[in-house]
């Protein structure tokens, strides 16, 4: 990218448009796919960083969760980016935390007052799959069930063990998890995961988790956006992959460090510092 001021200022107020507009006109052919197969059911005092996004597909319709995502601070939620760039200008999304469930009354509601999603983020590779809700009121950090998290400083070593957590299917094709579930996965070397899915496929802005030698255990379609952790630590969110939980694939999740800067660059540009 040039370095001059005047593709700086275009940067910006590219990025100001898109926080103004709370939408995106960029298609997609990554829809937002994410579950927990043969996960266990948790109760989210657990994982207190995970919320839920919600959103409704008509007026006068109901709510319905979307994608998972993490607490940044008070009033940031890191997510995906492919579960914000088809929203539509003048959406309402909700944000759901310290609730149980896909899509009850459990936890606390706070409405979205803008969101944006990296500009180098392409839906044909998943790279820079990376986006930021700001909410109109500070999170309830009182509460137990509300929490943020922290992010690892050193990317995992190979087979160490993470935890994925979502809503999502329980198997390929459904049915949903009702209530939180969460799951363990091992994580996957980048080499092993680009031998997979194709040289050059899996960038430094991903890291793989998944069991390749007998898989059964994954994240699937509405857990897109939610947390990998590895020692209590965020690490990832739940991207791309080849199906759900099949042998020989693993998930490929945001390697959320790698993106820190531009994070960090949102948040202070929204003015929620």
């Amino acid at each position: 990218m040039s370095k001059t001021i005047t593709s700086k200022n275009i940067l910006w107020l590219s990025l100001l448009l898109l926080f103004t507009l709370t939408g995106s006109a960029l298609g997609s052919e990554l829809s937002p796919q994410g579950r927990i197969i043969n996960g266990s059911e948790v109760d989210i005092a657990r994982h207190p960083y995970i919320v839920s996004i919600r959103y409704r597909r008509s007026t006068g319709s109901a709510y319905h969760h979307e994608c998972a995502g993490v607490i940044y601070s008070d009033r940031a939620i890191v997510t995906a980016a492919q579960c914000l760039e088809n929203m539509l200008v003048g959406t309402r999304i909700l944000v759901v935390a310290g609730g149980n469930t896909r899509n009850g009354s459990d936890g606390l509601v706070y409405p979205v007052a803008k969101w944006v999603y990296h500009p180098e983020f392409r839906t044909l590779t998943g790279d820079y799959d990376i986006g930021l809700i700001v909410l109109e009121t500070p999170l309830d950090f009182n509460n137990y069930r509300i929490r943020k998290i922290a992010l690892r400083a050193e990317r995992p070593a190979t087979g160490r063990t993470g935890i994925v957590t979502g809503w999502g299917y329980r198997e390929e094709w459904g049915p949903s998890s009702y209530n939180l579930e969460q799951v363990q996965v091992p994580i996957v070397s980048s080499e092993q995961c680009n031998d997979i899915y194709g040289k050059g496929d899996v960038t430094e802005r991903m890291i793989c988790a998944g069991d390749v030698a007998q898989g059964g255990r994954d994240a699937c379609q509405g857990d897109t956006g939610g947390p990998l952790i590895v020692d209590e630590q965020l690490v990832g969110l739940v991207s791309w992959g080849r199906g759900c939980g099949r042998p020989g694939y693993p998930t490929v999740y945001t390697y959320v460090p790698s993106l820190k800067t531009w994070i960090d660059e949102m948040i202070e540009l929204a003015g929620v510092l």
